[in-house]
């Protein structure tokens, strides 16, 4: 059997996490603060394409961790963008399993494939709850759109230059996201600057390479890995499944 967390976190476990981060807590572990700089409008424009990018790359592969208290909650899956559809296969505690998810909610099988070849996976549907996996899987699906953000708003919004790292042989610059939206029961602004919980590794053409969101206040970041393949959405336990080609 799996850990409780981590079963609990896929049977029964989400909320909203949208890119503006509006509803996500905590602030990002990348960039120290003399690191940190106000993104140029060059690179705020770049940061506009990355959700863009995302969306054209698909239907793309990811992979997901979740840091969760007894065990990282692994998903390897195809998302197609165009479709808001999300499929793959999960770890936990060397456990695994087939998910699925939506816009409206999770539907887990367990192991990795069909008891008997030629069966269907015994999906078993459920609505997202506020669990950091559930927070995860929908943070997945928000990062595709299909037109690119304004970059002068963005700008405004406060993202930041947070430095540049290599990944999978390639170099990618770091922005902390636009701020969240904070308020006060009184209407009043916050005392200081509020920080993104989320950090994108963008390439130089605007290409999205990994998101890390911290979910939680002081966890450590879920990260999100575009590995730039390109695959058909598999059929799911939707009701009318959509499946997609590669262009």
């Amino acid at each position: 059997m799996m850990g409780h967390t981590a079963r609990r976190a896929l049977r029964h476990g989400g909320c909203a996490a949208l890119l503006t981060a509006a509803l996500l807590t905590g602030t990002t572990a990348c960039g120290t603060p003399d690191q940190r700089r106000p993104v140029t409008l060059e690179e705020a424009q770049r940061l506009a394409l990355a959700r863009l990018s995302v969306y054209e790359s698909g239907p793309a592969s990811v992979r997901l961790n979740v840091p969760a208290a007894d065990t990282d909650v692994g998903v390897e899956a195809v998302v197609d963008y165009a479709a808001h559809r999300a499929l793959g296969s999960y770890r936990a505690l060397g456990r695994d399993g087939r998910v699925a998810w939506d816009a409206a909610g999770v539907s887990v099988a367990p192991g990795g494939r069909p008891e008997h070849p030629g069966a269907a996976p015994r999906w078993s549907r459920r609505s997202y709850t506020r669990d950091p996996v559930d927070r995860a899987l929908r943070l997945v699906l928000a990062l595709g759109s299909d037109r690119p953000e304004n970059a002068q708003l963005l700008a405004q919004s406060g993202p930041q230059w947070l430095g540049e790292k290599r990944l999978r042989g390639h170099t990618y610059t770091l922005f902390a996201g636009p701020r969240p939206a904070t308020r006060t029961f009184s209407g009043a602004k916050p005392s200081g600057a509020p920080t993104s919980p989320v950090t994108y590794w963008i390439d130089e053409k605007g290409g999205l390479g990994r998101v890390e969101a911290v979910l939680t206040g002081g966890g450590d970041p879920v990260t999100v890995d575009f590995t730039g393949r390109r695959a058909p959405l598999p059929p799911g336990p939707w009701p009318s499944p959509r499946a997609s080609t590669p262009a």
